[in-house]
């Protein structure tokens, strides 16, 4: 395969290429934008020496998604929850309103909590996942 490139004098002369395969695929619109925007903040001039740098690096990015800690985390919550709502009933039972109110109020907050801690999770995972895919 052969290019054409001007010499230090200005004429065109044919060059030999190099890289001699060609590879493409699709990508969605808004998926053209997010490779244009990294592209330009990388400095790389075209998405050729983009991807050759990205795809050729000694260490690829890797997104490794660990839901362990997690898990144990949202595990460990609904154990306070439960055990809150026993202290609730036993409160309940003792005719205790303070500490029924109280009781109540704690699982409320820890329900909150672990519907916005799984919320959070959730999204932070499609967009770590997403970055990949893109």
């Amino acid at each position: 395969m052969c290019l054409r490139q001007k010499n230090t004098q200005g004429e065109f002369i044919v060059v030999e290429r190099y890289r001699t395969v060609l590879k493409k695929f699709y990508i969605t619109k808004s998926q053209n934008q997010t490779l244009n925007y990294l592209i330009s903040y990388t400095g790389l001039r075209n998405f050729s020496n983009y991807a050759r740098k990205m795809l050729f690096k000694k260490f690829p990015i890797v997104v490794v998604f660990d839901e362990a800690s997690f898990e144990d985390l949202i595990f460990s919550l609904r154990r306070i929850k439960n055990n809150i709502n026993q202290l609730a009933r036993i409160a309940e039972q003792s005719q205790d309103l303070q500490a029924l109110r109280a009781m109540t109020y704690s699982v409320q907050m820890i329900e909150k909590y672990e519907k916005s801690f799984l919320k959070y999770h959730k999204t932070k995972k499609a967009r770590l996942l997403s970055k990949v895919d893109e």
